[in-house]
């Protein structure tokens, strides 16, 4: 593989990895805050701003699990590095 396309393998793999992050940030962090209305509600003890967000979060970090690899395969193949 020539530099030119490891360099642009490198950026797409980077610019992947950098949008699945801000997705998991918005999804821990902000989720967060915008179910805290729900805070007056339980479940199993826990608040339901809590429990929700933490439902989300381990399905949603999932679901970017699959999508990496899906779309990183897609890559591989595109610049001929598949396995």
């Amino acid at each position: 593989m020539d530099r030119e396309k490891l360099e642009a393998y490198h950026r797409e793999n980077v610019r992947l990895i950098s949008i699945l992050l801000i997705i998991w940030f918005l999804v821990s962090y902000v989720g967060a805050l915008l179910a805290k209305p729900l805070s007056k509600f339980t479940i199993f003890g826990f608040p339901m701003h809590y429990w929700v967000s933490a439902q989300v979060s381990v399905i949603t970090f999932v679901i970017l699990i699959f999508v990496y690899a899906y779309v990183m395969n897609k890559l591989d193949q595109k610049y001929g590095v598949e396995e």
